[in-house]
């Protein structure tokens, strides 16, 4: 499946949906849809800047247009972090050179009115589209072209970009329903994303690794089983619930910690089974940990065949596996990493995604990736050399594991029916540098 993926990414790259190079952007009305969504504070501070920062290159070629609204969603409808993106546009203020505003609306008669407002080399933030009921449902492209924010918004743009790579495996309104009544391209996010996960995994960069942590389980399973299956990757390192899943099923560690990385939905004893038959296929190329830390009395580390993991929880991996893991990321051609190894938010079990990133920056012939979420954040924080950190999770899960990607799918059928201006058109006047 990741053969046929890759083939129609290069497809999509060279003939497929358009990039902001093949329009003029020069006086055009835009409306691209970013993702600021990020970790939110009590009082709804963000806290990491990360997935807002990014888009600077976008917003510079952008500056010659005559409008420029964005939409973004922050966190879901219910949830604690689903709040207002007033914050997100100060920090998106201090990031690009354009004067951002804010409006607290989204398709009402104040954000419509601050659309009609909005002057040259402004850029205008509307309302977290996630106050929207319809926001939260996934459906048709065709569909969604009916929803209230597309027939509200679509009337006053020239050209949709999806900058969204994390929503891109989502079929919603605002990342589906745009490009089936306006052209639209992909940003300069999206792009590099793409363009990043194409090169982590092509043929000939042997060994690979994907080192692989966070609890998301449901998800992970699913890539490891896309991951080895298609030969792509070489050896997969695994720390944090996946960890402890594969030790257990190998007659090591505790099922006390195991409820973690069963999600709403779907059963342990389900998971447990998928990874047996994982195990028993590819277990040569399934790497678990040697030691672990726990918190006892500060960082502890033990033997994964120690009794005491039955009482107290697994916080990090150990020092010999982040000895044995570095070793065999700093050989390998290609290094892609997803979730970090413990409860980093303990500085004390921080240690083994530190140094496992260090591993990575160290590493001399590999192209290394990170796929987004906390493990993307810690490496944008230290700063670290990778070559490409991610700015989305669930939608890089989904590349990797060969799903479709309704946000990319619809932007091809909308390159077909809209087309574009010329093949090569230039974002702006060269005479207006």
């Amino acid at each position: 499946m990741l053969e046929c993926l890759q083939g129609c990414f290069l497809m999509n790259v060279e003939n497929g949906f358009h990039t902001m190079r093949d329009f003029h952007i020069h006086g055009k009305k835009i409306l691209v849809r970013c993702d600021f969504n990020s970790p939110i504070g009590p009082k709804g501070e963000v806290l990491e800047f990360m997935r807002i920062k990014v888009y600077k290159p976008t917003f510079d070629m952008l500056r010659f247009a005559d409008k420029v609204v964005v939409m973004s969603h922050q966190g879901r409808k219910g949830r604690d972090d689903c709040v207002s993106l007033k914050n997100h546009a100060k920090i998106l203020d201090q990031t690009i050179e354009q004067e951002v505003i804010f409006v607290d609306d989204t398709i009402g008669k104040k954000a419509m009115k601050a659309i009609d407002d909005l002057k040259q080399g402004q850029v205008l933030v509307l309302e977290n589209t996630r106050f929207l009921d319809e926001e939260e449902v996934n459906a048709l492209p065709e569909e969604h072209a009916e929803s209230e924010l597309v027939k509200k918004l679509a009337p006053k743009f020239d050209l949709f970009i999806n900058d969204a790579f994390s929503v891109c495996h989502r079929s919603q309104p605002s990342v589906v329903g745009f490009p089936m009544v306006l052209p639209s391209c992909v940003g300069q996010v999206v792009e590099k994303e793409m363009e990043a996960m194409h090169y982590a995994i092509q043929k000939g960069r042997r060994p690979s690794i994907y080192l692989i942590g966070g609890n998301k389980f449901t998800e992970v399973i699913r890539v490891m089983e896309a991951m080895l299956k298609s030969n792509r990757i070489s050896k997969v390192l695994l720390g944090g619930g996946a960890a402890q899943v594969f030790l257990y099923i190998r007659g090591m560690g505790s099922k006390k910690g195991l409820s973690v990385v069963s999600e709403k939905g779907t059963k342990l004893e389900e998971l447990l089974e998928r990874a047996r038959r994982l195990d028993a296929r590819f277990r040569e190329r399934i790497e678990t940990p040697i030691d672990l830390a726990i918190s006892y009395g500060g960082r502890h580390e033990v033997q994964v065949t120690s009794p005491m993991l039955e009482e107290y929880d697994i916080m990090d991996i150990g020092e010999k596996t982040i000895q044995v893991y570095s070793y065999e990321i700093r050989r390998a051609r290609a290094v892609m990493s997803k979730g970090p190894m413990g409860k980093y938010e303990d500085p004390p079990f921080l240690k083994g995604t530190v140094k496992l990133l260090n591993a990575m920056e160290d590493a001399p012939r590999a192209y290394t990736l990170i796929g987004g979420g906390h493990m993307g954040n810690i490496a944008f924080d230290l700063g670290t050399g990778v070559d490409h950190i991610s700015t989305a999770g669930g939608a890089v899960l989904a590349f990797m594991s060969g799903d479709q990607l309704p946000g990319i799918n619809v932007l091809v059928e909308s390159a077909k029916k809209f087309g574009a201006e010329k093949k090569g058109a230039l974002n702006i006047d060269e005479d207006e540098d």
